[in-house]
């Protein structure tokens, strides 16, 4: 049996840390496999993963090529290699690949199908602008879609099914990748096929019960569902009429919920009898959600990719501990090793490490680096095409697997009592307030380009609410980001997550410090105040208090509490620079046995659950230039030096020097540790 678990996989009742690369089969000549997979092996990993494109193998409709024609495309071969080397394998089958091939791994006659394709508000296909050459995108509504998709499926299905384990190579197999629309984040843009409508009105028709409910919830009166038209801009005046565009974003979810729903469906048909999991792009807002891609039947794990700019901490803190805060394993099933043919960046192999080891520094613990093996279109990898290594790549995975898998690294536990909740509910606003929607001139959030900017399509009608206009991403909050910036200045450690998180792992903080505004979900308003009255815990709110619900009908359950009891379970913060560390319980305070004055150097103490005597103290220095920094240990220490480190240790001190951008590890191990 093969399951994952909190901290990586268990391959029948061992098991593994997840730690894999990839390799796309069909771009090596088949006389390199042997030598490519050699060095991979070399390297210390004993998990590849590997696309398998629809459009490679099925070059014609009705007509396939699994290595009959073209030799590097004999998958079945492949997948018999890896097993002769003792590889492990990852497939991706999609039917979206991505990976940088010119029609996303879609056959073009898949494409250019109108019954497939996705529609704007005018009824015109939504075409994607890819450097390489643009093409229209399909559906998620889209019923030909899924029948042709199942007709590939099944005839991949012998050729899995011979290479399963334990008989086989095969542990895991991705549904679909990065379903989100094709990076068309803003809800108006597309889909407005038939199909989507149609799947529309069946959202509504599940999320009401009946046509007077929503009536009463929209201030309409529709004579039945079909009535309703979908929003193609943001034409309100008040903000009673703000469930209707609510609506059509949850909608945009829904859709993708429902496609990965589907895929899944098609996998299960094939009775593989592996886990499955599904990689996130980059997003932590609408129309994704990592925390209810977990809820589908199914479908194991979800991760979220990660491809940093040299030195990027606060996307990588910001990303890695959300999935720590929010999916059952902290997972990046593509984390970026070396670089596509149109980003401006190549990170060198000193940059990649301190991405890799700041993210398992903070929460990381299954990891797929993507690419091992350069190819068309991707470059800096450590093995290239043609079966050579790029040496300075090619020894810095060497040496770090062998220091993560000798040390045992994923069975090291940070364990943050404090969660910063983001408000999703305000991400979604800032999606639905917009007059219009026009496609985006760059093909994702990578590439800089001309564009037409977002805020000529800011709405001026006065809502007369009080709501987060900033700049960026959905999920991007001034109060929650001056609010984390306190906590790391302080060294507190915490994860991040939202409303959607399961109210079981509530109970694992102390504290939780929720954005909030003038309306919130009567639901999660309850669960907050539960939450604020268990013993022990407490509740940080701001910028507002919430006095109306998400039908902006009165609700101030917060509100009330506030005001009648005053024993200290819930602060409101309005102005970030008013909140005080006090505010926090001191059992929230997880790097309490540590202190460090140097605003430039991060800390995380990571813990052994089987022996709680031997801790993990993680050293970044975030800033560009080399540092020196006292760190002052609560007790008695040793310490032993196990990456980069450089230091002079006292029994309980450590002065450090640590060049820029990089990640020391210390093995620390305490005499007072069992009674933290």
């Amino acid at each position: 049996m093969i399951k994952f678990t909190e901290t990586g996989i268990m391959i029948h009742g061992t098991e593994k840390p997840l730690y894999s690369g990839s390799i796309h089969y069909w771009r090596s000549d088949r006389e390199k496999w042997d030598t490519i997979l050699e060095h991979i092996r070399n390297m210390g990993f004993e998990i590849i993963e590997t696309y398998i494109p629809w459009s490679v193998h099925e070059y014609e409709e009705g007509n396939f090529d699994f290595g009959e024609i073209e030799s590097n495309k004999d998958l079945d071969g492949f997948l018999s290699l890896c097993e002769e080397k003792g590889l492990h394998v990852i497939v991706r089958p999609g039917p979206h690949i991505n990976a940088e091939m010119t029609f996303f791994g879609y056959p073009e006659w898949i494409l250019m199908d109108e019954d497939i394709q996705a529609r704007t508000p005018w009824g015109s296909t939504v075409v994607y602008p890819y450097a390489a050459k643009q093409f229209p995108i399909p559906s998620y509504a889209s019923e030909k879609l899924y029948e042709k998709t199942e007709i590939y499926f099944k005839k991949l299905a012998p050729v899995l099914k011979k290479h399963i384990h334990e008989k086989g190579c095969i542990i895991l197999i991705q549904a679909d990748n990065e379903t989100c629309n094709f990076f068309r984040d803003r809800p108006y843009i597309m889909d407005y096929s038939s199909a989507s409508i149609n799947l529309y009105h069946r959202f509504l028709t599940e999320k009401y019960n009946g046509i007077s409910e929503l009536n009463q919830v929209y201030r309409s009166t529709y004579d039945n569902f079909m009535e309703i038209k979908a929003p193609s801009g943001f034409k309100g005046t008040v903000r009673e009429d703000l469930p209707y565009y609510f609506d059509w974003v949850e909608y945009k979810e829904y859709q993708i919920l429902d496609a990965l729903k589907r895929i899944i469906a098609i996998l299960e048909k094939l009775e593989l009898g592996i886990p499955v999991f599904h990689n996130c792009a980059y997003q932590d807002y609408t129309p994704i959600s990592v925390q209810r891609d977990e809820r589908i039947n199914k479908l194991d794990v979800a991760g979220i990719d990660a491809y940093p700019e040299p030195g990027d901490t606060a996307m990588l803190r910001r990303r890695i501990r959300y999935l720590a805060g929010s999916s059952r394993l902290p997972f990046v099933p593509e984390f970026g090793s070396g670089s596509w043919f149109d980003r401006e960046v190549l990170l060198t192999a000193e940059e990649e490490e301190f991405g890799y080891l700041y993210s398992i520094m903070n929460g990381l613990k299954a990891v797929n680096f993507y690419m091992l093996v350069e190819r068309d279109r991707w470059s800096g990898c450590p093995v290239t095409n043609d079966g050579r290594k790029r040496l300075n790549y090619y020894i810095m995975f060497s040496d770090m697997l062998k220091m993560m898998k000798e040390h045992n690294l994923h069975q090291y536990r940070r364990k943050p009592k404090i969660l910063i909740m983001r408000n999703y509910d305000m991400g979604r606003f800032r999606a639905l307030y917009s007059i219009m929607d026009l496609n985006i001139l760059s093909s994702n959030c990578f590439i800089n380009g001309l564009d037409i900017p977002h805020e000529l399509f800011i709405p001026e009608a006065d809502l007369q609410l009080n709501l987060d206009y900033t700049p960026g991403n959905y999920s991007d909050e001034k109060w929650i980001d001056q609010i984390s910036g306190i906590l790391d200045s302080k060294h507190y450690d915490y994860n991040y997550s939202d409303q959607y998180l399961p109210a079981e792992k509530w109970e694992e903080y102390d504290v939780i410090i929720a954005s909030s505004y003038d309306f919130m979900d009567k639901k999660v308003q309850k669960q907050l105040l539960q939450f604020s009255q268990t013993k022990d815990k407490r509740l940080i709110l701001g910028p507002y208090i919430p006095y109306l619900d998400r039908d902006f009908n009165k609700c101030s359950l917060l509100e009330e509490e506030i005001k009648t009891n005053s024993n200290g379970q819930i602060i409101a913060v309005k102005d970030p620079e008013a909140f005080d560390i006090s505010m926090i319980n001191t059992k929230s305070l997880v790097n309490n046995i540590v202190s460090c004055e140097n605003p430039n150097i991060e800390i995380s103490v990571h813990k052994n659950h089987i022996n709680p005597k031997i801790q993990l103290l993680y050293i970044a220095n975030k800033a560009v230039e080399e540092q020196t920094a006292l760190l002052d240990f609560k007790g008695v220490c040793r310490f032993s030096a196990l990456w980069r480190s450089k230091g002079l240790a006292k029994e309980n001190s450590l002065v450090i020097n640590i060049p820029a951008h990089t990640v020391q590890i210390w093995k620390v191990e305490r005499e007072e540790a069992a009674n933290d």
